[in-house]
C-alpha cells in the first residue's frame, strides 16, 4: 500500500502538484536504504533536494536564483524588433538587382542580335553560292537545248 501512495505522490509531483510537506515526506521516503529497483532512479533527485534544504537551514541563506545566459538570450532574440530598417534594406536590393539586370538583359538581347545577324549572313552566303551553282547548270541547258534546236529543226 505505502509502495502505490509513493508512486502517486511521484505522478503528482512530476506534474507539480505536491504541497511542500509531500515533497518532504518523498526525501525522507528516498532518503532510506532499501527502495524498490523502480523508484531508484528518482533517489538522487529527491536526496538532493533534502540535502540543499538542510544546507539552507543550517546557514539560513537562500540560494542565489539560478541565472541562464542561454535562455535570457533566446527571450531577447524573440522581443518584438523595429522591422522599419528592413524594408529599407529590402528596398536596395530591389534597386540592386533591377539596376544589374535590365543592362544585362538588353547586353544579351544585343548579342543574341549580333548572332541571329550572323547566322543570317552565312545563310545568305550558301544560298548565292547555291545559287550560282544553279545558274551555271542552266546555262549549259540553254547551250544543249539550243544545239538540240540545230540539230532536230535544221
Amino acid at each position: 500500500m505505502e509502495l502505490q501512495k509513493i508512486k502517486n505522490l511521484i505522478d503528482r509531483y512530476l506534474e507539480a502538484k505536491t504541497s511542500l510537506e509531500e515533497e518532504a515526506l518523498l526525501q525522507n521516503y528516498f532518503s532510506k536504504t532499501q527502495l524498490p529497483e523502480e523508484l531508484l532512479v528518482y533517489k538522487d533527485l529527491f536526496v538532493f533536494f533534502k540535502s540543499e534544504r538542510q544546507e539552507e537551514q543550517m546557514t539560513g541563506l537562500q540560494p542565489l536564483p539560478f541565472k541562464n545566459e542561454a535562455l535570457d538570450q533566446i527571450i531577447r532574440a524573440q522581443a518584438p524588433r523595429k522591422r522599419k530598417h528592413y524594408w529599407s534594406h529590402a528596398a536596395a536590393i530591389a534597386v540592386l538587382i533591377l539596376g544589374t539586370y535590365v543592362p544585362a538583359r538588353q547586353h544579351y538581347q544585343k548579342e543574341q542580335a549580333k548572332i541571329a545577324y550572323q547566322e543570317t549572313l552565312k545563310a545568305f552566303t550558301l544560298l548565292a553560292n547555291n545559287y550560282k551553282k544553279a545558274t551555271a547548270a542552266v546555262g549549259y541547258l540553254e547551250e544543249f537545248e539550243a544545239a538540240k534546236t540545230k540539230i532536230y529543226n535544221p
